[in-house]
């Protein structure tokens, strides 16, 4: 059985070319995004559309197309260099205080995890995103776009990991 200590995150800001499709795969076409449809749309009004970008020889990044705005982490699954790109989270620091998660996708098997092993990858993927806003001087609270819920980072409560 899968536990939460089993699953380790790292985040990389550009990633090798030859991750283009899959980074596709998990961002533009996941059958997830869907629950959030009205919400995905509203936030490219806000704040600019999503593409990927050469990002130097042989790398790309999912960026906003107002390359003046936000900030892209790609996350795999361990930090090997053939680790497996399982997803993606875009965010901007919209004050000194506070960052906004504007767009978090997951490959889809992380949903199946979920299901099976009754662990819930996004919530470790926040609470990593939580540990690294911490360490940036002023930032005092995250707003996850989505759900348009804003939680304190000095007083944060652990996500549920497992379905109750």
């Amino acid at each position: 059985m899968l536990k939460k200590e089993d699953i380790t995150i790292h985040f990389r800001s550009k990633i090798n070319s030859s991750l283009r499709e899959r980074l596709e795969r998990i961002f533009f076409f996941n059958w997830n995004q869907s629950r959030y449809a009205a919400r995905i749309t509203q936030s490219v009004k806000e704040y600019s559309k999503p593409v990927i970008a050469e990002e130097g020889e042989g790398e790309i990044a999912l960026v906003f197309k107002d390359r003046a705005i936000g900030q892209t982490l790609h996350i795999f699954d361990s930090i090997d260099p053939d680790a497996a790109l399982i997803g993606v989270v875009m965010y901007e620091r919209d004050s000194p205080e506070q960052i906004t998660i504007i767009h978090l996708a997951l490959h889809e098997t992380c949903k199946e995890i979920f299901k099976k092993e009754n662990v819930n990858i996004a919530a470790v993927v926040i609470e990593e995103l939580f540990t690294l806003f911490r360490k940036i001087k002023g930032v005092e609270r995250v707003r996850i776009y989505y759900t348009n819920r804003t939680v304190k980072l000095k007083v944060v409560v652990p996500l549920p990991l497992a379905a109750e």
